[in-house]
């Protein structure tokens, strides 16, 4: 069973966080590096940094349908298909 971030260590947050931001990057979102024991580290958690780049994931994914797709699919895409992900993604991991 794979463990919830609730119970990760603080470098297991300061991982997830990383990863999640390198993520971001090829999709045009290229973050400071503030994490802890980086150039411009700032006084937030490793837990902020992780929400706060899930969220942008989240929003950049928005756009992108938004931005890309014809108004009838990104509205579905928006609805209809992101809610069937999210049961299927939901029924995975826990």
């Amino acid at each position: 069973m794979e463990r919830r971030g609730a119970d990760w260590s603080d470098e297991e947050w300061l991982d997830e966080a990383c990863r999640i931001r390198h993520e971001l990057a090829p999709l045009g979102d290229h973050l400071p590096s503030c994490l802890a024991d980086e150039p411009a580290a700032c006084w937030q958690s490793p837990q902020d940094h992780y929400a706060s780049y899930c969220a942008q994931l989240k929003a950049r994914a928005q756009v992108r349908i938004e931005r890309d797709l014809p108004e009838q699919f990104a509205r579905i895409t928006g609805t209809v298909v992101y809610e069937s992900h999210l049961i299927r993604m939901r029924t995975r991991i826990r």
